[in-house]
C-alpha cells in the first residue's frame, strides 16, 4: 500500500473516531439534562393565581429533575414582555415560560406581538386550572344565574359587570354568558382582579366573573352571593353552587388553564424529561392537596395534549375578541 494511500485512510478512521466521540459527548450532555438550576419565567406578579401554582410544585419538580427551579416574576406589559424574553432565549430547556390562558387572548387583542404563539414556543406540559366563580353584590337579591337573567332583561344595559380587564377569562366569560341568555350588561374593566372585587364588594360593580379561590371566604362572609362555579362539576370549596355544566351552559364555559412552554427548538428528549417530571409530581397527594386548597386542578399533560388545548383556543379565542370589539386597556 502507497504512503499516500495509508495517510488517506488514517484520515478517515481518523475523522470517524472523532465523529463517534462527538456523538458520544452529545449524548452524554442530553442525557445529563438537566445540569443546572431552570428558570422558570411567570407574566404574573407575586402571589397570583399562576404564581401560587408554580411555587407550589416547584420544589417537588426541582427534586425529580435533580435541580432547583428559580421562579421569576415579570409582570406588566399583558405578559408580552415575559413570553418575548423566552421566546428569544436559548432553546436549551434552562428557560421556561409558564403562563395561562392570556397566551392566546393576546393574538385577539394585539394587532402585532413580538412573537408568534403557535412557532416560537414547544408546549411542555399542561399543568392545571382553575374555576372560576360569578359573584354578585348581595343588594341585587341574585341568588342565581336565573335571577341575574330576569334582572337584566327587565333593565336592558342597567346592571354592568366588572372584570381583570379587557379580554381576560372573567371578561369573556360574561360576555359568552351573555349572548347565551340574550342579555345586556355594561362593561367596568379593572386594572387586575383585586380592584374588581372591592368594587363588587362596595357595591359599584353588581356581578363579577372571577377566580374562585380568593373569593370562598368573601361568600362564606355574605359580602358576595355566588351564583354559578365554571367547569363541568361543583367546587368542593363551594359545594352548594351549581356548576356551568349543571345549567347546560358548558360551550359558554371559559378554561383557565396554565402550563409550560419551552423557547421553539428544544430538543424533543428535554420536553419529555420535562414533561414526565411534571406528571410525576402532579400525582404526589400532598400536591394535589396543596393545588385543591388554592381551587387549582391537576392536569398534566404530554407536549402534544397541551398542544391540542393551545390550538383550541387559538381558533376559539381571538376571533371572539376581534367579534366583540375588544381592545387592550
Amino acid at each position: 500500500m502507497s504512503k499516500e494511500r495509508s495517510m488517506r485512510r488514517f484520515r478517515v478512521l481518523l475523522n470517524g473516531a472523532w465523529a463517534i466521540v462527538a456523538l458520544a459527548a452529545a449524548a452524554c450532555a442530553h442525557a445529563a439534562y438537566p445540569d443546572r438550576p431552570i428558570h422558570v419565567i411567570v407574566p404574573y406578579p407575586a402571589g397570583s393565581t399562576a404564581d401560587i401554582m408554580i411555587r407550589t410544585i416547584s420544589p417537588q419538580l426541582g427534586e425529580e429533575l435533580g435541580q432547583p427551579l428559580i421562579i421569576e416574576n415579570r409582570a406588566g406589559g399583558s405578559g408580552i414582555t415575559a413570553a418575548r424574553f423566552v421566546a428569544k432565549s436559548a432553546s436549551d430547556g434552562y428557560t421556561l415560560l409558564f403562563d395561562g390562558i392570556n397566551h392566546v387572548t393576546n393574538v385577539g387583542l394585539f394587532d402585532r406581538l413580538p412573537y408568534t404563539v403557535g412557532k416560537d414556543f414547544t408546549p411542555v406540559s399542561y399543568v392545571g386550572n382553575v374555576q372560576t366563580v360569578l359573584l354578585a353584590n348581595p343588594k341585587t337579591g341574585f341568588q342565581s344565574v336565573a335571577d341575574l337573567v330576569q334582572a337584566a332583561k327587565a333593565q336592558p344595559g342597567v346592571l354592568n359587570f366588572g372584570s381583570a380587564g379587557n379580554g381576560t377569562a372573567g371578561h369573556l366569560s360574561t360576555e359568552l354568558l351573555s349572548r347565551a341568555t340574550g342579555i345586556s350588561l355594561m362593561h367596568i374593566p379593572y386594572k387586575g382582579a383585586s380592584p374588581a372585587l372591592v368594587d363588587l364588594i362596595g357595591g359599584q360593580v353588581q356581578v363579577l366573573f372571577t377566580g374562585l379561590p380568593p373569593t370562598v371566604s368573601i361568600v362564606q362572609a355574605g359580602q358576595a352571593n355566588a351564583l354559578v362555579v365554571s367547569g363541568a362539576k361543583r367546587s368542593p370549596l363551594l359545594p352548594d353552587v351549581p356548576s356551568m355544566g349543571e345549567l347546560g351552559l358548558l360551550e359558554q364555559d371559559v378554561e383557565i388553564w396554565f402550563g409550560l412552554l419551552a423557547p421553539a427548538g428544544t430538543l424533543d428528549s428535554v420536553v419529555d424529561r420535562l414533561s414526565r417530571a411534571v406528571s410525576q409530581v402532579s400525582n404526589q397527594p400532598k400536591v394535589v392537596r396543596l393545588l385543591v386548597e388554592q381551587g387549582v386542578t391537576t392536569v398534566a399533560s404530554t407536549p402534544d395534549q397541551f398542544a391540542t388545548v393551545i390550538e383550541r383556543d387559538l381558533k376559539r379565542w381571538p376571533p371572539l375578541i376581534r367579534s366583540l370589539g375588544i381592545e387592550p386597556q
